[in-house]
């Protein structure tokens, strides 16, 4: 129960969030997790990747460990032996299980159990008990321990960040290690006899922690064991007495319905309880769905994404440093679009100013690296008469079957229309035989769709509507317009150029069959997203 103190007001805590990269004049709690956290990490002994910042980390020769705590005396003598979920423990509970123990695990956070009970078969094998551990669904090998249990735990194992030698310990920092042993100690299910026992790496001990950062709540140990050497507590600390419901916030007790059942309990047998009137819990991974997307963005400087606790922020005073906000880029790119008055010159025009404004701002004096090449265009056939309900696929079908094979496709069903780029992969320009082949196979050029039924629709097709999604299925074809554009040539005199919707350009030649376009309009058109076919 790190962080159910609410001695900071939140205001403060916020400002005095310490970085991974400062250190405070006075230790913190969240310091010295850093500190740690970064010794496993130099000293190349923890386990994964993202297995040691913001969590109980895994280690290596974690099996060394569990192997000497089973020789000790306590783990002989226990029955009922209780072990967090942490990763570096989970060695010692296929021990305990091989050892013919009863292992406890946490319940999930959904759940109104104590803890669940691993069940596994009394002539099971090694290999079942093992996969007994492994097995993700609680209705399988697992019973739930309810409140009204009269179960006795002889040994409770718990992992931590930092422990020092004379029992002081500190978890990852979002408290609820500490609120289940405080729940279990008010239920009476951890007795004096009780022993707690934390499994750690050897740089995770410190001779002292500063016992100023500690309050009621925080959960002492008995024994330290690291792969090297069992390190016996000489004097035992105060544990909790039990829950302190005054530093827990509804919200908190709306997460583990365990203790709202408890609270309930409580209340009816006459007990008044009073919870904290201020929400300040903070919970560890409150901002988890942030880190969906680029890797890059993970790990980037001022990542708003690191998480904290409650704890994380208690005895820090005004000494402390800011974060320093990320410093937001200096120049935004935007590209001015072009109106009919200007034409297609002027639209080439500001095209050059773009490219020459990116050259001067970059400073480098080397113009920015482009997109890779793609194959030059020499024409463009211009697509028309096609309904809302044609998918890009549907073209697409059509064309692999007349072989048909443009560079790609810009698709603008929604406006009716669709353009196809064609030219030599191999960088020559193409020829008028070249064209007469493309327009030869789009002849008659037709597409048969099917339409209605309650099927789902596909990418790039539009939802249908409410009163036609069970129409029967219909079968129908239509006639797709074939227009020939070309692209490079220069501007007829007597050519009519005008601007079409969507920046495209429609060009009607004097013959009806072919047009010229200007480079401007081929750079508008261009500049629509394309889907290669």
């Amino acid at each position: 129960m790190e962080n159910q103190s609410n001695e900071a007001p939140v205001a403060a805590a916020a400002a005095a969030e310490v970085s991974s990269t400062t250190q405070p004049a006075e230790p913190t709690k969240r310091s010295l997790r850093v500190q740690t956290w970064k010794k496993i990490q130099e000293g190349k002994v923890g386990v994964g990747f993202n297995g040691i910042f913001n969590r109980i980390p895994a280690f290596v020769d974690a099996d060394k460990a569990a192997a000497l705590l089973i020789q000790e005396e306590e783990f002989k003598k226990a029955q009922h032996i209780k072990v967090n979920i942490d990763r570096a423990l989970h060695d010692f509970k296929e021990l305990s299980l091989l050892a013919n123990k009863s292992v406890y695990l946490p319940s999930t956070r959904d759940s109104p159990a104590l803890c669940l009970k691993v069940d596994v078969p009394a002539d099971a094998t090694d290999d079942q008990k093992k996969e007994a551990l492994r097995v993700q669904d609680i209705q399988k090998f697992r019973s739930e321990i309810g409140l009204d249990t009269n179960l006795k735990l002889d040994l409770v194992v718990i992992g931590s960040v930092v422990v020092s030698r004379d029992g002081y310990r500190i978890g990852r920092g979002n408290g609820f290690a500490d609120l289940d042993i405080g729940l279990l100690i008010e239920l009476g299910v951890i007795t004096p006899e009780t022993t707690i026992v934390t499994i750690v790496h050897d740089v995770q001990v410190v001779d002292t922690l500063p016992v100023n950062l500690f309050q009621k709540y925080d959960t002492p140990v008995d024994i330290i064991v690291t792969p090297t050497e069992v390190i016996r507590v000489a004097k035992r600390l105060p544990r909790p007495s039990g829950v302190f419901w005054e530093l827990l916030s509804e919200r908190r007790l709306k997460i583990l319905p365990v203790l709202q059942q408890l609270k309930e309990q409580l209340e009816k047998s006459g007990k008044k309880i009073t919870l904290k009137e201020e929400d300040t819990d903070i919970e560890q991974h409150q901002n988890s769905r942030r880190r969906r997307g680029p890797l890059r963005r993970r790990f980037q400087r001022g990542n708003p994404g690191r998480t904290t606790s409650q704890t994380d922020n208690e005895q820090q005073g005004d000494n402390t440093q800011k974060r320093t906000p990320r410093r937001k880029g200096r120049f935004i790119n935007r590209r001015r679009r072009t109106n009919k008055s200007e034409g297609d010159q002027s639209g080439v025009e500001v095209g050059a100013k773009s490219e020459d404004r990116k050259f001067d701002e970059g400073g480098a004096g080397e113009r920015r690296p482009k997109k890779k090449n793609r194959p030059h265009r020499d024409f463009c056939v211009k697509l028309t008469n096609l309904t809302r309900d044609i998918r890009v696929k549907d073209l697409k079908t059509e064309l692999r079957k007349r072989e048909c094979n443009p560079l790609s496709i810009t698709w603008k069903g929604h406006f009716g229309k669709c353009f196809l780029h064609f030219g030599n992969r191999n960088g020559a320009p193409s020829t008028q035989d070249d064209v007469d082949k493309v327009l030869k196979s789009l002849n008659d050029l037709s597409l048969t769709i099917t339409t209605g039924g309650d099927s789902a629709p596909a990418a790039g097709a539009e939802e249908p509507p409410a009163e036609t999604a069970n129409a029967p299925l219909q079968t129908k074809t239509i006639n797709v317009n074939v227009e020939l554009l070309k692209f490079g040539a220069k501007k007829n005199a007597g050519g009519n150029t005008s601007a079409g919707e969507g920046g495209n350009a429609n060009v009607n030649g004097e013959d009806g069959s072919a047009a010229n376009v200007g480079e401007g309009g081929a750079s508008r058109i261009e500049s629509v997203d394309t889907t290669t076919v």
